[in-house]
């Protein structure tokens, strides 16, 4: 007789004279163990095949068959006795094994589900404070045993009992035993991939669900999939979550030689910033890097870090993205690391002009290292802020149109007089704050600087508005990272589309000015052409009234028909320049329509050169020397990748087998076929050197978690903290930190309250009273005062009273 202790503390006596042979003494045993959760355990058995064809030979099999059966491993055995149950209807568990000395297992048995019984001592608890679990054990002795037979060098069948004590599960039933739910590595690929993209697991559940015909068909429940894709995620960051992100980047940096990346640790080594940005993000700088938006969001990570974004406008007048910074805490000096790391990651070449939200630490931090840098504050956020401070739909309209205002300063101090004397604002501190900082917010100010046509950080909220589709405050920092290049590539992607609709579709002609606009449609982008051309169109609302002339240089007014507002337009016949008073070129980049009035006039067939400018045509790129994302670096085809693409392509294969059951049986044989032969590939492959690994990802780095100021569920928000850093004693009512248990003084009598003290009264009374001087004066008075502390309190100040019932 031998005997174990399983995992929870059981004592199990098995009889294993049957198989002991003379060698049984230099054999050791291994504590059983649930069939998921065993560590030392030979691999999962392969569950895949025809299941209709394994149950209608297993369910046909009769006790002599099964005892005079041989396998060649032990997980032959383990997969037979688990297809046994599933089609009988019971769940297995791994019973004892015995190894040899020379490491084959000599001896194996498999459970019964129900096997064994849970302790008395369990059952008969009366101070429970829940409700006990449901009963799984009721003593049930089926079970399957083998040993391993040295003259065939098999497994052979030792013992089989094949009654249960119980009562077998049904089909459905069987479905959700534990052993028969196991999440395979296909599936757990595909839900990985999914859940990268931010499909929730009971969405992907849905999905295979639909794939395989039925919840039944699937093999696991969703907390299964949960399970195992969080205990993956959690062998990703064993090592540490900032270590891994940081490992993770230090690989980026091996395969993408331009890949810049940047950490700081406080005094404890843990991780506090980080700053990176990838080849093609420094390409984009380089060429568009002259307007520099950013701005700060929340709720991206697991730590609450906040995510910097720096970004621009590429020459499809979408959004670009040039690097990204994680900030353990907003303020001066996050942002001056942030921003003195971004323009150490782009050469130092400093934007032109930067388009901020207005916060205050950001902007004393662009004041000292981009002193030369044009700053100017988001409209939609002045725009919020004037509808809070002021409440007035006439005035926010009046402010709207002031900060839009094309004209001279003289004009807008005009304007804001007539404004703020019109709605009776002289004494509004907020108007007079804006009033001081006119030069970041108002046109007249502004206009002549260059913004590329940016006026908000809107791109930056559409970004994180994108940014948290992928981003959930669910995830680990290597987890972000990877998340937000999924977002950047979306991204980039569009890119992509757009040049492919600029270089190979033509518009027709939407204008009379056919040369100009063909010029243009060659010049520029297909988004850029479309905002010319909407200048050409306005065109034809001025007149010229006046001009100046001299053969050479000559001066063009113009008004507008109905506005009668007046421009002019200066043009050099010899040196093609021509420049307009309403300063759009200068502030946006592209020709205006006063401009194509005067083009139009002198009888131009192009736009004049000093009238292009390079980032907005289809040549703003031409001076890198940019190579396809592919050869850029060394070609590494991940193991997710590879997946990826055989997963694309048998998706052609599976529709059109399905259509015909000739079409389906044949890619069902070939399918179970090459699952043989291509794992036969993997475990010859798995014994060989691994040489795909990232060189980077065995270094350590020695970096810490970055702290975390996310708090557990239901503890008090922040803002909202009590003075007081602990409770307040019971006894002595001291806020140092102990409980009534720990107090050292000693116990003092409670204060109570009038009806506290009437309560007290009627327990010092007699006991015939109790019941009665309660139930009438007390109860009334205890809801007449409405107390709810009184009231809480009442169930254990009345412990041990008579039932009010029978008095």
């Amino acid at each position: 007789m031998e005997s174990w202790e399983d995992e929870i503390g059981r004592r199990h006596v098995v009889d294993l004279n049957e198989e002991v042979d003379e060698e049984s003494d230099d054999c050791e045993y291994v504590n059983p163990s649930r069939i998921q959760a065993e560590e030392d355990v030979e691999e999962e058995p392969n569950k895949e095949g025809n299941d209709e064809e394994v149950y209608e030979v297993v369910q046909n099999m009769s006790q002599y068959d099964v005892m005079t059966m041989q396998f060649e491993t032990v997980k032959d055995a383990e997969c037979f006795y688990l297809n046994y149950g599933k089609a009988t209807g019971f769940g297995i568990r791994r019973g004892y094994k015995k190894k040899h000395p020379d490491g084959y297992v000599r001896y194996r048995a498999w459970l019964c589900n129900r096997e064994g019984k849970r302790d008395g001592k369990h059952i008969e608890r009366q101070d429970r404070q829940r409700e006990p679990k449901a009963m799984t054990r009721v003593n049930c002795k089926a079970c399957l045993k083998i040993r391993y037979e040295l003259k065939i060098k098999k497994y052979v069948v030792s013992g089989f009992i094949s009654e249960h004590t119980h009562r077998l599960a049904s089909p459905e039933s069987v479905a959700f035993m534990r052993s028969h739910r196991r999440v395979s590595d296909g599936a757990y690929a595909q839900a990985h991939t999914l859940r990268r993209i931010g499909v929730g697991a009971s969405q992907i559940v849905k999905l295979f669900a639909l794939q395989a015909g039925g919840y039944g068909n699937i093999g696991f429940t969703p907390k299964d999939l949960y399970n195992k894709l969080h205990r993956k995620r959690m062998e990703e960051i064993a090592g540490g979550d900032a270590e891994a992100a940081i490992a993770y980047m230090a690989g980026k940096n091996d395969g993408d030689l331009n890949f810049y990346f940047k950490y700081l640790l406080n005094d404890e080594g843990r991780l506090i910033r980080l700053f990176w940005a990838d080849s093609r993000s420094r390409d984009d700088y380089r060429c568009f890097g002259d307007v520099l938006v950013f701005d700060s969001t929340y709720n991206t990570n697991g730590y609450d870090f906040p995510l910097v974004v720096f970004c621009g406008v590429n020459n499809h007048y979408s959004t670009c993205i040039f690097g990204c910074a994680l900030l353990v805490r907003e303020g001066d000096d996050a942002y001056e690391w942030a921003i003195t790391t971004f323009l150490e990651g782009m050469n130092d070449k400093k934007p032109c002009s930067v388009v901020t939200d207005g916060d205050k630490s950001m902007r004393k931090a662009i004041q000292k290292l981009l002193p030369s840098a044009r700053h100017r504050l988001c409209s939609w956020h002045l725009e919020c802020n004037a509808n809070t401070n002021v409440k007035n739909k006439a005035f926010l309209d009046a402010f709207k149109g002031c900060m839009f205002m094309n004209c001279t300063p003289d004009q807008f101090e005009l304007k804001w007089a007539e404004i703020v004397k019109k709605f009776d604002l002289t004494s509004n501190a907020w108007v007079q704050k804006m009033h001081r900082r006119k030069e970041l917010w108002a046109m007249a100010y502004l206009r002549g600087s260059f913004f590329a046509g940016m006026r908000s950080t809107q791109r930056c909220e559409k970004m994180n508005h994108v940014l948290k589709m992928y981003l959930t405050p669910k995830l680990k920092l290597y987890e972000h990272i990877r998340s937000f290049e999924i977002c950047i590539a979306w991204l980039r992607h569009e890119e992509s589309r757009n040049r492919n609709q600029t270089e190979h579709t033509d518009l027709l002609p939407a204008t009379k000015m056919n040369s100009l606009e063909r010029h243009a449609a060659e010049l520029y982008t297909r988004k850029t052409f479309l905002m010319v051309r909407e200048e050409m169109k306005m065109q034809g609302m001025y007149c010229r009234y006046n001009g100046i002339d001299d053969g050479v240089q000559c001066i063009h007014f113009l008004q507008h028909s109905y506005l009668k507002v007046e421009y002019r337009v200066q043009y050099n016949r010899f040196s093609g320049e021509m420049r307009c008073s309403c300063l759009k070129m200068e502030t946006q980049g592209l020709p205006c329509c006063h401009m194509f009035r005067i083009m139009l006039f002198e009888h131009l067939d192009k736009i004049p050169e000093n009238c292009i400018l390079k980032r907005w045509t289809r040549k703003a790129k031409e001076c890198l020397m940019l190579q396809d994302d592919t050869s850029n670096g060394s070609i590494r085809l991940t193991e997710m990748a590879r997946y990826a693409k055989l997963i694309s392509g048998c998706n052609n294969l599976c529709f059109h087998a399905a259509k015909t059951l000739e079409g389906f049986r044949r890619i069902e044989d070939m399918i179970t076929t090459e699952i043989v032969h291509v794992k036969e590939v993997q475990l010859r492959a798995e014994k060989l050197p691994i040489q795909s690994i990232t060189p980077a990802m065995s270094k350590k780095f020695g970096v810490l978690d970055p702290p975390s100021d996310r708090q557990a569920k239901g503890a008090v928000a922040k803002g909202k903290r009590r003075h007081e850093e602990h409770r307040m004693c019971g006894n002595c009512r001291a806020r140092d930190g102990h409980n009534r248990r720990s107090c050292k003084m000693p116990r003092q009598p409670a204060v109570l309250s009038p009806v506290e003290a009437s309560l007290e009264a009627g327990l010092n009374s007699d006991d015939d009273n109790r019941g009665s001087q309660f139930s009438s004066e007390q109860a009334l008075n205890l809801s007449s005062h409405g107390c709810e502390q009184q009231a809480h309190r009442l169930p254990r100040m009345t412990a041990g009273w008579p039932s009010l019932n029978n008095v």
